[in-house]
């Protein structure tokens, strides 16, 4: 499937392909409305014959679409093109997670909870906002060159109320990732995501993951039934804390694990706040004969010390706590970020040590979608680092829902839309076998889908019963009176005037090109553009130098070709003009004459030897 080339909607030119699979592909694209880069994904053609997949594919669409926040991908538009459904999506400069953590192994701890918290903080936006992704992955996860993490991909995730089930037999998503509850067949909800973060997570720390099999039968009871190997065991240094977050995500039964992705984002916070620490070595008592009371003795001992020093580090990270929640933090102001993008204004408050929760996004036709509207605390106030800053970002327009205007005519439908807010758009025909003549057949956007106001709704208005077709013959290189008879012997004509070109080759008289090509079907009675050739061009300059100018010389320039004797060139000139210079063309060959002042002064024959 090669888009490239195309124009969509009238609007989005598509460029190279960037990927996709076998149910659609993304591509590299243009918005010449807003004169802006985008990805655009298209549904595969072979995919269109499906109508509960297409409806799957405009439900991902709309899903996606609801969230706005700086972690998500944001969806721009989505359309239909004749039988291309499409999706104009924001364009993420840089690669993937899954790309990253092949380069580089293994992912630093620290580097590790960042991306982990901007994902979590993706998936309490959606889950807030009753979406559950259901395909976490790091193939899913696009990092950008100043390493913000945004999620995409929102391809089976459905809109919830409660949990959903999912479809006996149909593992969503790449098995290495799934949820113990979605290898089984059984409910997903929110937790069912947090799972597949902990497979990220535990990946990017251990650089391996943390089930794998020959294939994704075995590997997915492993999901069912196996504990994965200790992170300890893989990365000795890594601070306990974070492995016990990572194996709290992975626990089998949905209970065990955080209930929600703010839980999850707030111990990382914390994580994060408080720095980690390498994995003190572990003291382990020394292996002495059970025979000798001596060495019972030592091992009590041991034991003593053991006791002593978990009762020392517990105290003094109680200090270390107590400290951190009382000691005055350091104060910095608040950015301004009203107006600004979410991505923007996260990385502002990021900067100066600020957290920030983004709250439901509010309509308003004069902000675009994903803009801050409002922020509290607002900026310029003195708050102490650590201060949560509320962001209530932007929906943009309201969006209202395109009436059904198919099986109107086109009176009835301008009616119908300027009623609901719409403007009839562009007008295209065609014919039908079952619509009644000057009927709409179909609508861009169609029913249902949400919009902005004052959108412009193409329509196909039916011709009645298709005519009969007959395909074009082929009339290069034949003269004009006999591209007529042809024509007329299947019922078609020529369309007036007819079109004339000097060509190289084609001799004069002869047809060079034809629109429709050959053997393209035509209605009866349709007509054929054709160009015919006029010949081989031949060119030559007229020179007369000032001296064979009388005081007020008439200088006549007369070419005679297969298309006639005609004057070129007829005018006076003055001895003080100096030097004159006519371009002069006809068909080759074809006769130069040159009079001045009545008497030829050339007579000679241009292009000797052309066709």
């Amino acid at each position: 499937m090669n888009m490239k080339g195309k124009v969509l909607g009238g609007r989005y030119a598509v460029g190279e392909r960037l990927g996709g699979g076998g149910t659609a592909f993304v591509y590299r694209g243009r918005d010449a409305l807003l004169n802006r880069t985008v990805a655009i994904k298209v549904l595969n053609t072979q995919m269109t014959v499906d109508g509960d997949f297409v409806a799957k594919f405009r439900r991902e669409a709309q899903a996606a679409a609801s969230l706005s926040n700086p972690h998500i991908v944001a969806i721009y538009d989505v359309g239909q093109d004749q039988d291309t459904h499409f999706i104009v999506m924001e364009y993420v400069e840089g690669k993937t997670l899954k790309e990253l953590i092949v380069d580089s192994g293994t992912v630093e701890s620290k580097v590790a909870i960042d991306i982990a918290m901007q994902i979590a903080e993706a998936l309490r936006h959606a889950h807030q906002h009753n979406v559950i992704h259901r395909d976490i992955k790091p193939l899913n996860i696009l990092m950008t060159r100043d390493g913000q993490a945004k999620v995409t991909d929102f391809g089976i995730a459905r809109a919830t109320t409660s949990s959903t089930l999912t479809q006996t037999g149909a593992l969503m998503g790449s098995v290495h990732y799934l949820s113990p509850e979605q290898a089984r067949g059984g409910f997903t909800n929110e937790r069912s995501d947090i799972y597949s973060l902990g497979v990220v997570m535990y990946e990017m720390l251990a650089g391996d993951l943390p089930f794998t099999g020959d294939n994704v039968f075995s590997i997915g009871l492993k999901h069912l039934q196996e504990s994965p190997r200790p992170l300890s065991e893989l990365c000795p240094h890594i601070d306990p804390r974070l492995e016990a977050v990572v194996m709290k995500c992975l626990r089998k039964e949905q209970d065990n694990r955080y209930q929600t992705a703010q839980a999850l984002l707030d111990d990382l916070f914390l994580l994060a706040g408080d720095g980690i620490t390498q994995k003190e070595a572990a003291v382990t008592p020394g292996r002495d004969s059970r025979r000798s009371g001596v060495g019972k003795q030592k091992r009590k001992v041991a034991w003593l010390a053991v006791v002593s020093t978990v009762m020392a580090v517990t105290m003094l990270l109680t200090v270390v706590g107590l400290l951190y929640t009382f000691w005055p933090r350091p104060e910095v102001v608040v950015p301004e970020i009203v107006g600004k993008t979410l991505a923007e204004a996260t990385a502002d408050l990021r900067k100066v040590g600020l957290n920030y929760t983004i709250k439901e996004a509010e309509s308003n036709p004069d902000v675009a979608p994903n803009v801050v509207l409002r922020q509290n605390p607002e900026g310029g106030h003195t708050v102490r680092a650590g201060r949560t800053v509320e962001i209530v970002p932007s929906r943009g327009p309201v969006l209202l829902e395109v009436p059904n205007i198919l099986g109107m005519t086109l009176l009835q439908a301008e009616i119908a839309l300027t009623r609901e807010g719409f403007v009839l758009g562009q007008k295209t025909e065609r014919t039908h076998e079952t619509v009644p003549v000057e009927q709409i057949i179909e609508q861009n956007p169609r029913p249902g889908t949400l919009t902005q106001r004052g959108e412009r709704i193409d329509v196909s208005i039916s011709l009645g019963v298709p005519v009969v077709e007959v395909p074009t013959p082929f009339l290069v290189g034949h003269t004009e009176a006999e591209v007529v008879a042809r024509l007329n012997e299947v019922g078609l004509s020529i369309r007036t005037p007819v079109t004339q070109e000097f060509h190289a080759t084609v001799p004069y008289g002869r047809v060079i090109s034809q629109t429709p090509q050959a053997g393209e079907r035509l209605p009866v009675g349709g007509e054929v553009s054709i160009v015919v050739s006029r010949g081989q061009q031949a060119t030559t300059v007229v020179v007369i130098p000032a001296d064979r100018l009388a005081e007020n010389a008439r200088i006549e320039i007369i070419v005679d070709d297969r298309e006639g004797m005609r004057v070129v060139y007829d005018r006076v000139h003055k001895r003080q003009d100096g030097e004159i210079r006519v371009p002069v063309s006809g068909i080759a060959p074809f006769r130069l004459i040159v009079r001045i002042d009545g008497r030829i002064d050339r007579d000679e024959t241009i292009g000797q030897g052309g066709t």
